[in-house]
């Protein structure tokens, strides 16, 4: 009795690890993209690796198109519909502040500028106090007090941040320049209170002492530049 002969079916196991390789080859992909997602996100690093991967790959990525992930977040995140009455709110601001400060020649004393956080005026310590005190000095109360009046118009927080040098206090009042520059900022959100109506809630005083220069202390030129006092209008309405 002849055997019937088995179908030979060697020909369809020798395909079978292409699929298996290019399953790998796509979940190395999908890999490297998740891993790539949850970096800093950099588009021209970006389209160096679709590039690379495209290459590597013999063709995968043919054909693909390369999305700009920055801009993609951006679309995901909700508009912020104050921010064009907030930035135009603060930048009246800056400007009258610089016309005053123009106005009674104090562009060497007192500079002011846009920050992440806000506007920041920024006082050479000379200008607002005498060596060694937390007392203004007469000389001061019209600046403070124009200035004043700018920021009572908007709703605003404001924080005064107080600086010194890195040479050491040793006095019974300040045993340290740390309360050296708290007393500072204190002293100018008190003025600013009692001669503004601003609303104490939106005030706020901060001493950094020594810990926050913006110069080197090597030299009385770097010293002099971080003697300051910072009055820094937030970008953030007090309720």
């Amino acid at each position: 009795m002849r055997r019937r002969r088995r179908q030979d079916d060697s020909g369809g196991n020798q395909q079978n690890w292409l699929l298996t390789y290019s399953d790998v080859i796509t979940l190395v992909l999908c890999m490297f993209v998740m891993l790539y997602s949850f970096s800093t996100i950099d588009a021209q690093k970006f389209e160096q690796l679709v590039e690379s991967l495209s290459q590597s790959f013999s063709g995968v990525l043919d054909g693909g198109k390369v999305v700009d992930p920055e801009e993609n977040l951006d679309n995901l995140l909700p508009p912020d519909q104050d921010d064009g009455e907030e930035d135009d709110e603060l930048r009246d601001v800056f400007e009258q502040v610089q016309e005053l400060i123009e106005q009674q020649g104090l562009e060497d004393e007192v500079a002011i500028g846009f920050t992440p956080i806000g506007v920041e005026i920024t006082f050479d310590n000379a200008t607002l106090f005498d060596s060694g005190s937390a007392d203004l000095r007469g000389e001061s109360f019209d600046i403070l007090a124009s200035i004043g009046e700018v920021i009572a118009e908007i709703d605003n927080y404001i924080t005064v941040e107080g600086h010194t040098d890195n040479v050491p206090q040793s006095s019974i009042e300040f045993p340290s320049n740390w309360e050296l520059s708290a007393s500072r900022a204190i002293s100018v959100v008190r003025y600013l209170k009692q001669n503004n109506d601003i609303q104490p809630h939106r005030l706020s005083a901060t001493g950094y002492g020594e810990y926050n220069p913006i110069a080197s202390n090597d030299t009385e030129r770097g010293r002099q530049k971080n003697r300051r006092v910072n009055v820094v209008i937030l970008k953030s309405e007090a309720q």
